[in-house]
Order: structure tokens, then sequence, then C-alpha cells
């Protein structure tokens, strides 16, 4: 895996990953948090293309917490630990999903999600 550029417009990553990282890394900055605390990398999967891995966690949580929380964001939506999958959709855009995830790093408590249809 290779570190994210600094450069938010990298050309390799799909739209929605774009417009997720933009939103996301602008609202980190208005609560002066560093992205790049919270370990993105982009990554790419045969099924989902190319996207962008990153801890819900900043680096001082340790290397396992990190781990633990991390999300996967694909132009199909956020991936989580577990397999599971929040699709990007009209009623939940990249900008909305950005806004939730935003929320939860600041507050420092990572989302779980349960849909009790697929447990």
């Amino acid at each position: 895996m290779t570190k994210v550029l600094k450069k938010v417009s990298n050309p390799k990553l799909p739209v929605n990953v774009k417009v997720f990282q933009d939103h996301l890394e602008l609202g980190l900055d208005c609560f002066d948090l560093n992205w790049f605390d919270f370990r993105p990398h982009i990554c790419e999967n045969d099924e989902y293309g190319i996207g962008i891995l990153f801890s819900q966690l900043d680096n001082t949580h340790g290397d396992s917490l990190s781990a633990e929380h991390s999300l996967i964001v694909s132009n199909e939506g956020l991936h989580l630990a577990d397999k599971k999958i929040l699709p990007f959709t009209n009623e939940q855009p990249p900008t909305k999903m950005a806004m939730l995830v935003l929320s939860a790093m600041v507050l420092k408590q990572p989302l779980k999600f349960k849909c009790y249809d697929c447990d």
C-alpha cells in the first residue's frame, strides 16, 4: 500500500472516493486534526477497485486499535472491518457519509454498524 498523496485531487481515485476524502479532510482541518494522523493509504480490491483505507482513530491509539477501527472507502461506499458495506446512494451520498465518519473521528467514538438483516 502507498500513503495517500498530500494532493487531495489524486487522479487515481474514483469520483466518490475523491468527494468523500475532500469533505473528510476539510472537516478534520476545521477541528485542527491532521488527515495523515489517521493513516490514510490507497488500496485496491479486485471487486471494488481503488479506494482509501484509513483508521477512525488517530495514530496515538496504537496499531491494534487503529487497525480494528479502520474503514475502506471505494466508489461503491464504506467498507467495514466485518466485510459489511454501507453503499453510497442518492439518500446517503459521499458528502453525508463523510460527515458521519467525521463526527465519529472527532468524538473518538468509532462507528460500529449493526445490520439486523445480515446478522
